[in-house]
């Protein structure tokens, strides 16, 4: 799939993509609580986890630091169906969610007079969708666009705030043999790709969360003869389903903690 595989590498869109956050040294902070069971049950495998502080910045005499602990997690029964539907020629992560939980000290609202809170909590929340972005493009994703903001409901209490985007993602033209002598070309296609992110704070501590899927089908159909007496049709559907793909994104950025 070369370059323009969907997700390529186990931490393509890791603490510094679907998290946002850039690495300034190591840390120790607790990992954000996630639906394993539900995560699971659904095909989902964790594939990599990050520690690191993500900020240092004085407010009057006292220093906040900001600690982050990521996991990252894909949708691997996906890829495997994928990968044995296309004998081989599909082989990606075509589905990540990646959680956050990002602990401060002080605690935010200890800070002089409760000054740069909501300075803090828009910094975490842009540089969340500067780096989603950026990975993005750099999985070889295309057209990397954010199409909506909004909230979103968390069951933390919280309601979350919610940046959506959309890109393209290149599925190449492959070929498979029908004999020895002729092949049967399956043409490639640009496709929809959906990305949720969502960033809020709850008690002491700052949740970042989010997914990349599919947001449409691959079908194609073709005829090939490879004589006068023969004709060979093959179809392909590969049976991507963006709605599913997208509910199971959403429940878990609402159930993580």
């Amino acid at each position: 799939m070369d370059r323009r595989t969907l997700l390529g590498t186990a931490a393509g869109l890791g603490i510094a993509g679907l998290a946002g956050c850039a690495t300034l040294a190591d840390a120790s902070v607790s990992p954000p609580n996630v639906p394993e069971d539900d995560l699971k049950s659904k095909g989902w495998t964790q594939v990599d986890s990050t520690q690191d502080t993500i900020l240092e910045e004085s407010y009057g005499p006292v220093t906040l630091t900001a600690k982050a602990y990521t996991v990252i997690y894909s949708n691997t029964a996906l890829r495997e169906r994928v990968k044995e539907d296309s004998l081989g020629k599909v082989d990606s992560r075509l589905a990540l969610f990646s959680a956050t939980r990002i602990d401060f000290s002080p605690d935010l609202g200890d800070l002089p007079g409760g000054v740069g809170r909501k300075e803090v909590m828009d910094k975490i929340e842009e540089n969340a969708r500067d780096r989603f972005r950026s990975r993005l493009k750099d999985a070889g994703l295309e057209e990397v666009t954010r199409t909506d903001t909004g909230s979103f409901d968390v069951n933390t209490g919280e309601s979350a705030s919610l940046t959506e985007y959309e890109a393209t993602y290149d599925v190449p033209t492959f070929d498979f043999a029908i004999d020895a002598n002729n092949t049967v070309s399956i043409e490639g296609q640009s496709l929809t790709v959906n990305g949720d992110l969502a960033v809020w704070h709850h008690g002491d501590f700052s949740i970042v969360a989010g997914g990349a899927y599919l947001g449409e089908n691959f079908t194609k159909s073709t005829t090939k003869h490879p004589s006068d007496a023969i004709t060979v049709s093959v179809d392909v559907d590969l049976g991507f389903e963006p709605e599913t793909y997208r509910e199971n994104v959403h429940g878990f950025i609402k159930q993580t903690s």
